[in-house]
């Protein structure tokens, strides 16, 4: 499953929309091109929405929509994860530094040492910037439900520089929480005995 960029993310412990949902969350694909088809409006979302009593995942393309309903009492549990790139960060620094000592020692063999240098610490700069940009704009947060049944529904989502939203680990961990709540509390209805009239 490729990575969504975060459009929207709305959650709170009270109802958020007039259809009673807690949460909210809609990611897009990334780029320029899904960026201007949206503010066009034919923009191909997946949206999570957690209401008292279901789970709706929904996909929408320019082919068509596709939408899963799941009732909360079905969901058995919640996960999250936060994934950091590092170690390609740390790839792409090593690729420029090594392309750096290749040009730094065709340049000490040809006398201009001081030249040499400056190339190898200009390459890792600008491995370094690279590194950065890829390191903030390839962090992924998967959020996600698994049903009773065994039926994993998750998202992968990645900052959006473009909205400019970012989601940390903990506000997918108060989604979680929150989603666990409202398991529970639907539990807890279920269970009390209906009242004869």
């Amino acid at each position: 499953m490729s990575a969504l960029v975060i459009k929207s993310w709305k959650a709170d412990s009270k109802p958020i929309d007039e259809k009673n949902n807690y949460v909210s969350i809609t990611g897009r694909e990334s780029g320029l091109v899904a960026w201007i088809l949206s503010l066009m409006g034919v923009d191909p979302v997946t949206t999570i929405r957690v209401g008292m009593d279901r789970v709706e995942f929904s996909s929408s393309s320019l082919a068509g929509t596709q939408s899963r309903l799941i009732p909360l009492q079905s969901v058995c549990s919640t996960y999250y994860g936060y994934h950091k790139p590092w170690k390609a960060a740390v790839g792409i620094v090593a690729f420029f530094l090594f392309i750096g000592t290749s040009f730094a020692s065709d340049a000490a063999r040809t006398g201009a040492v001081g030249n040499g240098a400056s190339i190898f610490l200009g390459a890792g700069a600008v491995g370094f910037v690279f590194a950065l940009g890829y390191y903030f704009l390839n962090r992924t947060l998967t959020l996600g439900f698994v049903e009773g049944s065994g039926h994993v529904s998750g998202i992968k989502f990645k900052r959006s520089v473009i909205e400019n939203i970012d989601v940390n680990e903990a506000q997918a961990k108060a989604v979680c929480t929150m989603v666990q709540r409202l398991i529970e509390a639907k539990e807890r209805r279920g269970r009390q005995p209906a009242t004869g009239q």
